[in-house]
């Protein structure tokens, strides 16, 4: 299948000053996009529904709401536990309606959950929190973070059904999309019990399945992977992409000075999303939209908030499905 599809990618999007920026900014360059794709944190709103309210209002004065397709993956600040009833996910099953698998299955939590550092897994299955689209030569698989991901869980479960089941002669691309990233060259987030969980049991799968790229959000900043297994640059390994500077902030301070090998970028100061332009069967256009960047109060204590003059992260990406070893 080679029809040419383009989609945009980005995370943490909120209703702030920059999340205006970048969401003018994709209605001015929205010309050949097909879709987009929100990786989690969507709105930030802390179960005040004013600014879900203002969330939508942001996206519908612009031309593109009504016209491309909006996929979202669930994050931790999307988990909105009520303060009365302590449900979760309320707003998140209620605003959006995902491809669903069947209905979601949530239980009661017993107690209030701390959203910085949230309990792994919680009880949540199904509806929004994982699902599966196929557009074009792509075959996306969207995962939630925070449902148990661990070997016989349902999610895992049906992962690995809807992995097996992917025929490359059709969707020769496939996609992960889920909040907490597996790769972080990042101080934040590191060892939060969603990432851990994912590193070991959900990259052996993307590796063995030969998923081509993974975006991710959660840390407030950019970073895309060389391909990569196991920690080792290799050709045939997953791109990780985080995507966590749509609009709330974008000054999470590196974890070293120098980044890892198998890093090809990483930024803290400009705010963005990524564009992927899907060309054929065997070959992707990947760039970095910027859209803005911090003011010198909004880096932090190790953030950065001039701008690298220059900077850019745009290339082509070969299907590592036809490159496997």
């Amino acid at each position: 299948n080679d029809s040419r599809v383009k989609f945009v990618i980005m995370g943490d999007l909120g209703e702030r000053t920059h999340s205006y920026e970048t969401v003018a900014y994709l209605d001015a360059h929205r010309e050949g996009i097909n879709a987009i794709l929100l990786v989690g944190d969507i709105a930030y709103t802390q179960n005040d529904h004013d600014i879900w309210d203002k969330w939508f209002d942001m996206l519908d004065a612009t031309s593109f709401a009504s016209e491309i397709p909006l996929q979202i993956a669930t994050g931790n600040h999307d988990i909105e536990q009520d303060v009365e009833t302590l449900d979760i996910f309320v707003a998140f099953e209620n605003r959006f309606l995902m491809p669903q698998v069947q209905p979601a299955i949530i239980e009661t939590m017993k107690g209030p959950i701390d959203k910085s550092l949230v309990d792994y897994p919680l009880p949540y299955d199904f509806g929004n929190a994982y699902y599966a689209f196929t557009y074009g030569p792509a075959r996306h698989i969207v995962l939630s973070s925070y449902s148990n991901m661990d070997p016989g869980s349902k999610q895992y479960t049906w992962l690995v059904d809807q992995l097996n089941e992917v025929d490359r002669s059709v969707t020769p691309w496939l996609f992960v999309s889920l909040h907490c990233p597996i790769y972080n060259s990042f101080r934040l987030h590191r060892r939060e019990p969603q990432l851990l969980h994912a590193k070991r049991f959900l990259e052996p799968l993307f590796v063995s399945h030969h998923v081509n790229m993974v975006f991710a959000g959660h840390v407030h900043a950019y970073m895309r992977t060389k391909p990569v297994i196991y920690d080792e640059v290799n050709d045939a390994g997953p791109i990780y992409v985080i995507v966590g500077n749509g609009g709330r902030q974008a000054n999470a301070p590196y974890h070293r000075d120098e980044a890892e090998e198998w890093v090809l970028l990483r930024d803290h100061a400009e705010f963005g999303y990524g564009v992927l332009d899907i060309i054929n069967s065997t070959h992707a256009f990947w760039e970095w939209e910027q859209t803005g960047f911090n003011a010198p109060e909004e880096a932090g204590k190790l953030g950065r908030y001039e701008p690298i003059e220059g900077q850019s992260d745009r290339g082509y990406v070969q299907n590592q499905f036809f490159l496997k070893k």
